[in-house]
């Protein structure tokens, strides 16, 4: 294109110099018709710029992990000659993590419009800016291209899909509090004594310093305190690692949202049962749902739809912070990317303590570390449920081989 350009000017130019000197008219004709062409490519492509139409639409716009989504882009063309060479850049929810485009190239005849339409699964939960983002065009003599960034421009109206992580339903889950049908459950009881921790929320005026959470309150620089509860049947807490997956690319939204289905997955089983559960997160300050029957699985849902993955604590030390507040017969629930050997030694000692871990480990690419799976093996031993859960695979059916 650019030799071409060059050609053509060089035309011009000499025709014009021959024409300067011979006085000739034929060159000066020929000066005129070259000028003329490139004039009219020019005010073409930068026409076509001004005045861009298109529309565009995503079909649904709140979607779940699975469904098939549709984006439709139409480029109109309402002016009296041709579009010859028109290239559209457009994104997808897949390249938004990656930032990347996809394109495609249109010619589209006058009074006419050319449809570009993506059909696509939505892979990974999230919330996604998708459609168009800019064009490039052409004149018909392949003289000059402009581009245009779509992204800058006031009137331009992006795309928003929202997709939500998907609910698989289990069968069964190795819990200790999961009783056989027509057993009798005791609801819990607040209390003031020191019987069973019930959450750890920030401190208030008036509150007893013996209540205060002294290891908890020196790592997040605030005061927090215990609240106490009796109960026969000690609830469930379910500890999600949102400390950032350390490898970059799609592997890490992989993963995350692995672990979100899975937190989802486990939430609506025990909140199906009836069982008191628990979820905390620790960001740059602790977070805590509670719930206790089927109607609180919508607000963990909404939570985990958005909950992104920043925390500055790793599993292990989230447990060195919380492990002094758990109860005897009590199931944790973890959920992680990672088995250090400080989370190892962790979950070992709460078994000696008669406390009941249950992990989920999920991992990416095509094999763990050995010393991973050395670790792996000997939670199982000794009694620790550990459950492999790949990026590709789903947590029933991985349940579903190993119960």
């Amino acid at each position: 294109m650019k030799h071409l350009r060059a050609l053509m000017i060089g035309v011009g130019v000499l025709s014009l110099g021959l024409g300067l000197y011979s006085g000739e008219k034929i060159f000066f004709m020929g000066f005129t018709v070259v000028a003329s062409l490139i004039f009219y490519a020019l005010i073409t492509n930068l026409w076509v710029l001004v005045d861009f139409r298109y529309l565009q639409r995503i079909t649904p716009e709140q979607a779940t992990k699975g469904d098939m989504a549709s984006l439709v882009i139409q480029i109109h063309n309402d002016k009296p000659f041709i579009y010859p060479y028109i290239k559209v850049f457009y994104q997808i929810p897949q390249l938004v993590l990656t930032n990347e485009v996809k394109e495609k190239v249109l010619c589209i005849l006058p009074f006419r419009y050319g449809e570009i339409k993506e059909d696509f699964i939505c892979d990974l939960r999230g919330h996604y800016t998708v459609g168009i983002t800019g064009v490039e065009v052409g004149d018909p003599f392949g003289l000059f291209t402009f581009s245009m960034n779509l992204l800058k421009r006031s009137y331009h109206k992006p795309l928003e899909l929202s997709v939500a992580p998907r609910v698989v339903r289990l069968i069964s889950l190795p819990l200790p509090q999961i009783q056989v049908e027509g057993t009798t459950r005791q609801e819990f009881l607040a209390t003031e004594e020191p019987a069973s921790l019930s959450d750890i929320r920030q401190y208030q005026y008036g509150d007893p310093l013996k209540k205060i959470h002294w290891k908890i309150s020196a790592k997040l620089q605030d005061l927090y305190v215990k609240n106490y509860e009796t109960n026969t049947q000690p609830q469930i807490l379910m500890f999600l690692e949102t400390f950032p997956y350390p490898s970059e690319g799609m592997a890490r939204y992989k993963v995350e949202d692995q672990m979100i289905e899975c937190a989802v997955a486990v939430i609506h089983f025990v909140l199906s049962k009836w069982l008191s559960l628990q979820l905390i997160v620790y960001h740059r300050e602790r977070q805590q749902l509670s719930g206790r029957n089927p109607g609180d699985f919508n607000r963990f849902f909404d939570y985990l739809a958005a909950l992104p993955f920043n925390s500055p604590f790793r599993m292990d030390e989230i447990l060195s912070m919380e492990s002094p507040g758990f109860s005897k017969g009590e199931s944790i629930v973890l959920i992680v990317h990672d088995m250090s050997y400080r989370l190892f030694n962790h979950l070992c000692l709460l078994k000696q303590s008669d406390i009941h871990p249950l992990v989920f480990l999920v991992y990416h690419g095509p094999e763990l570390n050995e010393d991973i799976k050395r670790m792996i093996d000997e939670l199982n031993r000794r009694e620790i449920p550990c459950f492999l859960l790949h990026t590709d695979e789903r947590i029933d059916r991985v349940l579903e081989r190993a119960l």
